[in-house]
């Protein structure tokens, strides 16, 4: 597969098809799949005939997060997520399945404003046993204080039902429904007058401009240590040979 067709692009009646197209690797996120994402969000933003996004994904899963075996990905990284409310402002709806995990949990939350989940969609935030957080998690009201803490400190997993109870998903539908529910929502979007869509959201995300401001800060101060630690090297290898890891806090 060309680095072209890892993510694929299709308007139809107004509204941006996009496409995680790496099922062979559970759509993890490598290089080449940030890059093009990054390209696809600066597409639909530009584009006068698109009024609304969804964004969906082929394969049993939705996204397995970042493709660990890359390195040098994190530079990468940012560029798989929408500056939802300060550079992109058209409404995107999220289409997800199967397992969505780590930053593809980001992407198909974070990146989507209005979030559609078929019933075996699992939300897993497994960073904390594999011993990296790409970034420091501030709380935002996308589920309540508690139940976001239970869900990144414990890296259980959470079903679609369960998402749906905590405010965290629009919708959970059968799979098979899953892109009809997502374009109907797209439908009834695009024939809402795109300043004021605009307007209420930025208003939605202004609240996480301060995150993004302190992101670079906070980088070399949080990040950066867990990325050059013992710990994260010995959650990789434990991750690839299905075993617990064991941290040592190094």
């Amino acid at each position: 597969m060309s680095k072209d067709d890892i993510v694929l692009y299709e308007v139809k009646d107004n509204i941006a098809y996009i496409t995680l197209n790496r099922p062979e690797r559970e759509n993890r996120l490598n290089k080449d799949l940030c890059i093009e994402l990054g390209k696809s969000w600066k597409r639909f933003e530009e584009d006068p005939e698109v009024r609304v996004a969804v964004l969906k994904a082929n394969g049993d899963d939705f996204c397995y997060g970042a493709d660990l075996t890359e390195t040098g990905l994190l530079e990468y990284l940012a560029l798989a997520f929408p500056a939802n409310g300060t550079e992109i402002f058209k409404p995107i709806v999220g289409a997800v399945h199967g397992r969505v995990i780590g930053s593809g949990f980001g992407v198909a939350i974070h990146g989507t404003d209005i979030t559609i989940a078929a019933e075996d969609t699992e939300f897993i935030f497994y960073e904390p046993r594999v011993g990296i957080v790409g970034t420091v998690l501030e709380y935002t009201p996308y589920m309540p204080f508690k139940v976001g803490l239970e869900f990144y400190l414990t890296g259980e997993p959470m079903s679609a039902q369960r998402a749906y109870e905590v405010g965290l998903v629009n919708k959970v539908v059968p799979k098979k429904n899953l892109v009809e529910e997502a374009t109907r929502f797209a439908n009834i979007l695009k024939r809402n007058a795109p300043l004021s869509l605009k307007s209420i959201k930025y208003g939605h995300y202004k609240i996480m401009d301060t995150t993004a401001r302190r992101a670079r800060r906070e980088f070399n101060t949080y990040i950066k240590t867990q990325l050059e630690s013992e710990d994260f090297q010995e959650g990789i290898r434990a991750l690839f040979e299905k075993r617990e890891p064991k941290f040592k806090g190094k």
